[in-house]
């Protein structure tokens, strides 16, 4: 992650992106920058959850709006699977990006380079985690 200037970091989306959460708090922490984030239209819709959108900076396109976030220099994380791609895989998982190819456009209209982030068998560590609390 730079110091400073644009990147667009590309993401896998679990179930509950945990990974991510715990990726931008270190960004946060170590690089004393926000990240922000491109989330589906139906999350703005969920009563209440407009707090958490805000924190996470999160944003719903279009690609214009992420050509112009990059090009002001700051973060921008996009997981073009998104909701969708959020099942229990195993490990023959597939990318189920579906004709989803704008992240990659809104990288060459910024002009900026992108860091790609997985984390293997996140919803393996999510039900982990869950059982502790049984």
């Amino acid at each position: 992650i730079p110091e400073d200037g644009p990147a667009l970091i590309i993401f896998y989306h679990g179930a509950i992106p945990i990974d991510f959460y715990y990726f931008m708090a270190k960004i946060f922490i170590h690089k004393g920058r926000t990240c922000r984030v491109v989330a589906d239209h139906f999350v703005f819709k969920i009563p209440g959850f407009s707090l958490l959108l805000d924190v996470f900076c999160a944003l719903h396109g279009p690609r214009e709006k992420c050509v112009e976030i990059l090009r002001s220099g700051h973060l921008l994380a996009i997981s073009p699977g998104g909701v969708r791609e959020a099942l229990i895989s195993d490990e023959t998982y597939n990318i189920v990006w579906g004709h989803r190819r704008g992240f990659a456009q809104v990288a060459i209209d910024a002009k900026v380079g992108y860091l790609g982030g997985f984390m293997k068998n996140s919803a393996i560590h999510l039900l982990q985690c869950m059982e502790v609390f049984q």
